[in-house]
């Protein structure tokens, strides 16, 4: 192959890859961006040279842990803002300028428990509207609403976007109806929103508060880990794959005014999955099959269908479940050496 064809060739991968420094000209705005999947979009961003706004609420600053934040505030423009309160919400962003929003706040609990509702009502509902009724005369590029896989509730998968979709907790319910509002303001008002389905993540810098790190956390420990016998199957996905599909729908106008699901395809039982840890720990026998119960009703298989994300975005996920597990690994495992 001749010099300039070798040329061509490398300029078309390099229109194929995610390149995030085509944006570096472009203001950020993340909400809930000190949650797990900010903090590895505004790590993203920090390491392509684009210096984010974030808004992410706390009661106490001081409380915050920087072993799973790999930055400090003052390398973002921070504020403490709480969307859900529509003043003090309105107050700041009038005095800021961007141009893509990536919306991920959220109050997230996935039991049925209705003591979360109002929380969840007031954060991902009217937090939701707050945030697209003050952007609402802004010439944004793109706006990102994260959404979750919760919304098909105990539907039969695969998960498709045209289903009719049964959320059966107050968190699930919530985030179905600011899916609904953010298409009714793009509709409205032309903010140009783009709705992404996340199917379960996992990745670096994500608390022990998920089956994936728990798992992780408690075999490096070297301590036991209570599951159940293991059957009901999920889908994991690696964050990195999310923030691929996050790029692709800001650069790509087809997506706007659709639902997309980012996701494998693919489930795995639970016991498999802590299986594959702890093989890869060789720690197999600190883990206790069948000594919690399952939850009452619970789901027994969740995936999605993604042909839509490879239609509209060309997205596939590119980093692999025994891939995405060896890197996480590897990060708890430099986490506890600190």
């Amino acid at each position: 192959m001749v010099r300039n064809e070798i040329e061509y060739y490398l300029v078309l991968m390099e229109m194929d890859s995610i390149n995030w420094k085509s944006l570096n000209e472009k203001k950020f705005l993340i909400t809930g961006g000190l949650g797990f999947v900010g903090i590895n979009l505004v790590s993203k961003l920090l390491e392509n040279g684009i210096k984010p706004i974030v808004f992410d609420f706390h009661n106490d600053l001081s409380k915050l842990d920087f072993d799973y934040i790999p930055f400090q505030l003052d390398q973002i423009e921070y504020y403490n803002v709480n969307v859900g309160n529509q003043s003090e919400l309105f107050e700041q962003i009038r005095k800021l300028d961007f141009d893509i929003v990536v919306h991920l706040a959220s109050m997230t609990n996935l039991t049925k428990d209705f003591v979360f509702a109002r929380k969840s009502i007031q954060i991902n509902i009217i937090g939701t509207i707050n945030l697209l009724e003050v952007v609402s005369d802004k010439q944004l590029m793109s706006f990102i609403y994260v959404s979750t896989s919760d919304v098909y509730g105990e539907l039969d998968p695969p998960f498709k976007e045209s289903q009719k979709i049964q959320p059966a907790s107050p968190y699930s319910v919530s985030k179905a109806a600011a899916e609904m509002y953010a298409l009714l303001f793009q509709k409205t008002v032309k903010i140009p929103v783009t709705i992404l389905r996340s199917f379960n993540l996992f990745g670096k810098y994500q608390r022990p508060i998920r089956i994936t790190p728990i798992i992780i956390d408690k075999l490096l420990k070297q301590e036991i880990v209570e599951l159940t016998l293991g059957e009901q199957k999920r889908e994991l996905n690696f964050v990195e794959n999310l923030l691929d599909a996050i790029y692709l729908s800001i650069i790509k106008k087809e997506s706007v005014g659709k639902i997309i699901n980012i996701g494998n395809g693919k489930s795995h039982s639970i016991r498999n999955i802590a299986e594959l840890i702890a093989n890869k720990l060789q720690r197999k026998d600190l883990l206790k099959f069948g000594a919690i119960p399952y939850r009452p009703n619970e789901i027994w298989d969740m995936y999605c269908d993604n042909s839509l994300s490879k239609e509209i975005l060309d997205w596939t996920p590119k980093t692999s479940l025994e891939d995405g597990l060896d890197i996480t690994i590897e990060w708890f495992k430099s986490k506890s050496q600190k």
